[in-house]
């Protein structure tokens, strides 16, 4: 081999291996951002498990405090009817 192609071929050597060198380096810092990007990802995840409540959870509690709040006023209507009826019958009794 003559010597210019001894050193045009190291030359291509050296870049082919700087190049690989940096595309492995590249790929490693890409993998490293996705893992801690998905660790981050999950953290949020579970924040908005703890925070928030799921739909139909929800539509059960508002519908049994619907309820309650509509018992609660048929007892009122029900003591203001009792008041009403005894306040009548002591203005008769006079």
């Amino acid at each position: 081999m003559s010597e210019d192609l001894r050193w045009i071929v190291g030359l291509a050597v050296s870049i082919c291996l700087f190049f690989g060198a940096a595309l492995i380096g590249a790929f490693r810092n890409l993998s490293a951002k996705m893992t801690s990007s998905t660790g981050d990802i999950h953290k949020r995840i579970d924040d908005v498990k703890e925070r928030y409540v799921r739909r139909d959870d929800l539509d059960g509690h508002l519908n049994r405090l619907d309820r309650n709040v509509q018992e609660v006023r048929e007892e009122m209507r029900d003591q203001h009817r009792q008041v009403m009826d005894v306040l009548t019958r002591m203005n008769t009794k006079d």
